[in-house]
């Protein structure tokens, strides 16, 4: 952590282009709208909105809700695609602008009365180049986290106002803190994802809680590693941008096709953006491995 650290007017003035600067804004500013969609979702009694979507999986009325929110509220001239989790045919957002944003905006929303659920955001441009990866976690106070050429940078809103608790991060080396969590019946493991488990539960306490934003808070905050082996989280929403955002911070990732092939961000194809709106290409789902280099690096060793 720096001794001075940038307020957050300082890093997004040095995000550029202009249009990439007011979106994140207005991206940051729509989050806070969230905690009175969680408390109503709470409060009410029927927590599904009586749909299915493309996955085949019952919706919750809080995934369709903070998806709506976004569609509604995002202007529309500052992107091109508005995509993610709860897109159908039907609901694809269409702007003037030349981004794409792809968005897992409630991520955890089926354990939220347990705990904090959080939100994934991944912006790029129509060549499929990452611009921008930022999460949401709400909790007391909803906790920033942005990726961008420009760095990397934490903070919190306390009710009024932004306050940066880190203008830079470096997660590479493992400390005495370390945590890992891996997704999925171990019954399930291959036998070398159970010796990986092994080695990494070797240096690393296991803590996990079911939420991806929140499991790789703790790798953040204490150094460590994630996973999921099996095909479950979805790569354009999910994924990409955690390994866009470990790129910036000395992590390190990797997703894993559901033939078993392993790939980093830098020999992932991009995405292609005439594909994404074809649901198929859009919520295709890998595994994962991913958080600080030391201990990923034991599963490709």
């Amino acid at each position: 952590m720096s001794a001075n650290k940038k307020k957050l007017n300082e890093y997004l003035s040095e995000v550029e282009p202009k249009e990439l600067r007011t979106l994140l804004k207005e991206l940051i500013d729509l989050h806070l709208e969230i905690p009175k969609q969680i408390l109503t979702f709470m409060k009410e009694e029927h927590d599904y909105a009586g749909t299915i979507n493309v996955s085949g999986d019952e919706q919750l009325s809080l995934d369709v809700a903070a998806h709506e929110l976004f569609i509604q509220k995002i202007s529309p001239h500052l992107y091109s695609l508005l995509i993610g989790e709860e897109t159908t045919p039907e609901n694809i957002a269409r702007g003037t602008g030349e981004y794409v944003i792809l968005g897992d905006f409630i991520d955890g929303s089926s354990v939220v009365r347990s705990r904090g659920p959080g939100g994934i955001l991944m912006i790029t441009d129509k060549s499929g180049v990452i611009r921008a990866a930022l999460t949401a976690s709400y909790t007391l106070f909803i906790r920033f986290d942005i990726a961008t050429e420009w760095g990397y940078i934490q903070f919190v809103y306390d009710g009024k106002d932004y306050y940066v608790l880190q203008d830079q991060l470096d997660i590479e080396k493992i400390t005495n803190k370390a945590v890992f969590g891996f997704g999925g019946k171990m019954s399930d493991y291959s036998s070398s994802q159970k010796e990986f488990v092994e080695e990494v539960g070797k240096r690393a306490k296991l803590r996990y809680g079911g939420c991806l934003v929140q499991d790789m808070n703790n790798i953040l905050d204490a150094t460590g590693v994630f996973g999921y082996f099996a095909p479950k989280l979805r790569l354009a929403y999910e994924i990409l941008p955690y390994l866009y955002l470990l790129s910036k911070i000395g992590g390190k990732g990797y997703y894993i096709t559901a033939e078993g092939e392993s790939f980093s961000l830098e020999n992932a194809p991009p995405l292609v953006f005439d594909k994404l709106t074809e649901m198929d290409y859009l919520h295709q789902k890998v595994g994962y491995v991913g958080g600080s280099k030391e201990l990923v690096d034991l599963w490709k060793s």
